[in-house]
């Protein structure tokens, strides 16, 4: 293993009281596959605690405390030990909870809702990449959020998104991960795909990079391949299949965009995309001008700035973000 494990930080991530920064250390240290291993381990461990049904509202310090004590008491033993003992240690746990529970007369209606947790991340002012708890990958493109829930009584891994968002779902054909936002749903097993489900757009489309995925729109279903966009009317409850360029689509999910000798008005769209505003270009700007350049985190007006002085160009901001450039 590369690194210790972050116990404090895990902790508050299963308690849903993390930090924008520390989720970004989370993310860092789950970017190593073993470390991904050994948080799964810990992340069944404590579902096995609360399935046993406790009254969590009234019983949820004393179950933190014991879940805190019991997986930092046996640090060293998680990093040396195979998964085989997480699952004797698991349990061990859930006897010894039946036990004092039972005793207690704490085993209540509460099961079920006790195991099923749920986490919410948002990416307000800016972009974030997210690694759920089973292993998916999840970029999340500027004021998008989504919430991700499982429960061991549930053979699905549920997620709802506002916003755009770019996902590499980690396959497993035991649990399907659906994907849901105003009525829609995307249902796969494991595949690559981008999802465009802002609030103010009368669609939401789905472009498939690999894999296969189906996409519902009320009672309409449909199954797309790679290379498709799933196009789904809010308004008609309808869905559109099409050939686009999911590469595009997807874009914005990227460290980093290179253009090599793009004029202004290929640039536009790119740009739009990348930054995710509407940009309205003036038809009078020549086009016999060639950019080169790359981008990673520069803003916007930044890059505008830089082509102003290769081209004679202005540019303004309205009060709801669009971008209006034209010929000075």
């Amino acid at each position: 293993m590369k690194q210790n494990i972050p116990w404090d930080i895990i902790i508050k991530n299963l308690k849903n009281e993390i930090s924008s920064g520390e989720q970004n250390t989370l993310n860092v240290w789950l970017a190593d596959k073993e470390n991904q291993s050994v948080y799964q381990e810990i992340y069944a461990l404590w579902l096995s605690i609360i399935e046993e049904g406790i009254d969590y509202k009234s019983e949820s310090d004393k179950l933190w405390s014991k879940m805190e004590l019991r997986i930092k008491k046996n640090e060293p033993k998680i990093i040396q030990f195979k998964k085989n003992y997480f699952r004797w240690l698991s349990g061990v746990a859930s006897v010894l909870l039946i036990f004092l529970l039972s005793f207690g007369g704490y085993i209540t209606s509460e099961w079920y809702k006790a195991s099923t947790v749920v986490q919410t991340y948002s990416s307000l002012n800016g972009k974030s990449k997210v690694i759920l708890p089973d292993g998916s990958n999840v970029w999340l493109n500027t004021e998008s959020t989504l919430e991700y829930s499982t429960s061991l009584w549930s053979k699905t891994r549920n997620v709802k998104l506002k916003g755009e968002a770019y996902f590499e779902v980690k396959k497993d054909l035991q649990h399907l991960f659906v994907v849901e936002s105003n009525g829609f749903g995307v249902k796969v097993y494991g595949t690559t795909f981008n999802v465009a489900a802002r609030e103010n757009d009368p669609n939401i489309n789905v472009s498939l990079l690999s894999g296969s995925v189906v996409v519902e729109n009320n009672l309409v279903s449909k199954k797309i391949i790679p290379g498709e966009t799933a196009i789904c009317s809010k308004i008609k409850g309808s869905i559109d299949t099409e050939k686009t360029d999911v590469a595009f689509a997807a874009m914005w999910a990227n460290e980093s965009v290179h253009f090599e000798r793009k004029s202004i008005k290929e640039l536009s769209k790119y740009l739009s995309k990348w930054y995710g505003v509407k940009i309205i270009l003036d038809p009078l700007i020549p086009e016999n001008q060639a950019y080169t350049f790359s981008i990673k985190h520069e803003p916007l007006e930044e890059i505008l700035r830089l082509m102003s002085r290769i081209n004679p160009i202005q540019y303004s901001f309205d009060e709801k973000n669009v971008v209006k450039i034209t010929r000075k």
